[in-house]
């Protein structure tokens, strides 16, 4: 599991340099009036969930550690897991928009790159969801887990009056 949390935080990296990409390189090149105004929301959701994810990510990795560096009184904030889900909702979004673009246009052909870069965005959609219902499942098996073995541990030392 660690190391797709790594590989979702380097997607989420590589998302960020795409958009510095094509906001430096590309869109700096076109006339500003000829821009579609959802091509900005689009780029700036893509940076904001991609940040979001990163600091999902690093926060939650803590849950991976070995049983003495686990920390498990803190918590992920809410406002984390609707990030990352939101960061997978998007990927899969892009990935579908590309398929049906793709499929529209069957009739003119394809190639293997179209279904590739569209692979590179359904994949780690659905592998960001995968990320985030096992490690919710594992932090709740790790608090029980926790609470019984301290429970096993005081057993013996409480004292009634």
């Amino acid at each position: 599991m660690r190391f797709l949390k790594i590989l979702l935080t380097l997607c989420s990296v590589v998302m960020i340099g795409a958009v510095i990409y094509v906001v430096w390189f590309e869109l700096s090149r076109a006339n500003f009036n000829q821009i579609p105004f959802y091509l900005y929301m689009y780029l700036g959701f893509a940076v904001l969930s991609s940040v979001v994810n990163i600091i999902y990510h690093t926060k939650s990795y803590r849950f991976y550690r070995r049983k003495g560096k686990r920390q498990l009184d803190k918590k992920v904030h809410k406002i984390l897991w609707v990030g990352t889900i939101c960061f997978s909702t998007f990927l899969l979004y892009i990935g579908g928009v590309g398929l049906y673009t793709m499929i529209r246009f069957i009739e003119y052909g394809y190639n293997t790159r179209d279904v590739f870069m569209i692979l590179l965005f359904i994949v780690p959609g659905f592998v960001g969801f995968l990320e985030a219902s096992l490690l919710k499942k594992r932090i709740r098996r790790l608090r029980n887990e926790h609470d019984t073995l301290e429970e096993i541990e005081n057993i013996g030392k409480e004292v009634e009056y």
